[in-house]
């Protein structure tokens, strides 16, 4: 893997992760919305979108990276229509489809600690 390469994979798991577990603290009860929504403005998903998009799209075995990057961008833009419709509680589909990309990059990238956290 390039360094650039491994620099996408390395930036779109920690958006992962750190999305994985703003959602699990919504799960807890532990952060309400304004903290979300301050947390994946602060996450910057639609900035990593557009740097890496089109080297994802060469890639389709790393569909699991688009697809974390997909789920947060469209959680920070969508968020106060996601919970006026459908509630916080609607976040954890989210988080389980982020969990589940997660631990194909683990695999995917041979990455034990990712695949173990999820």
């Amino acid at each position: 893997m390039d360094p650039i390469e491994r620099e996408l994979v390395e930036d779109v798991t920690r958006l992962g992760v750190r999305a994985a577990v703003l959602l699990r603290g919504v799960m807890l009860k532990k952060v309400d919305q304004p903290t979300l929504e301050w947390g994946l403005k602060e996450l910057a998903a639609g900035e990593l979108l557009g740097r890496y998009f089109p080297l994802l799209m060469e890639r389709p075995e790393w569909v699991s990276l688009l697809n974390v990057l997909h789920l947060v961008h469209s959680l920070d833009g969508q968020l106060d229509f996601q919970v006026r419709e459908y509630g916080l509680d609607s976040l954890k589909d989210d988080l389980q489809e982020i969990n589940v990309s997660l631990q194909e990059i683990g695999e995917l990238f041979d990455l034990p600690q990712l695949r173990e956290a999820v």
